[in-house]
């Protein structure tokens, strides 16, 4: 196996000091190759980290994306999900970061559920957490064998009205009760 590519993207500056072993260690590593450290938030840059996306599936610029985040994580969900549905790219692996807040186990959790409970995306995560995690997830990365990508069935947005939601609520009911 050649030199893995791999891109990490942060959804803040504050989580570089977790990451900083594992940042170690890809810069130790005969076996990867880092062409870029992003700090993005999902939910305050999403133009820049679409655009970002975009760029490394035209320019195939990494096989791999390590995404950490703290608190309520979406950012490995949202870029997995961009590349899967929108994108339709087989070949970028997201892996799934969940930072700790030492002064607030209850952010930690929040982190962890929302990689591991976001439905319809396969983020790539063995319990990476914290520092030692984010470490992990870099070895893994550059070490292990990676799953073969399938592309998940989009669901179908619907636009309804006031009176069908009602009655689809209460079609449900109906029977559930039965």
């Amino acid at each position: 196996m050649g030199k893995r590519k791999l891109g990490i993207i942060l959804g803040s500056v504050n989580d570089l000091a977790q990451c900083e072993t594992g940042l170690k260690y890809l810069d130790s590593s005969s076996r990867a190759e880092v062409p870029f450290v992003k700090v993005i938030s999902a939910h305050r840059n999403r133009k820049k980290l679409v655009e970002s996306l975009t760029r490394f599936v035209e320019t195939q610029a990494v096989d791999v994306i390590i995404a950490a985040a703290g608190w309520a994580a979406i950012l490995p969900g949202v870029i997995e999900a961009f590349l899967r549905y929108e994108k339709q790219n087989t070949s970028i692996h997201v892996f799934g970061v969940a930072l700790e807040d030492p002064n607030n186990s209850t952010h930690t959790q929040a982190a962890i559920l929302s990689i591991t409970q976001l439905p319809g995306v396969e983020v790539i995560y063995d319990d990476y957490v914290g520092s030692q995690g984010f470490y992990r997830a870099c070895r893994d990365a550059v070490q292990g064998n990676l799953p073969t990508i399938q592309l998940p069935a989009a669901k179908e947005p619907l636009e309804l009205t006031l009176e069908t939601a009602l009655a689809m609520i209460e079609d449900k009911r109906r029977k559930e009760g039965q």
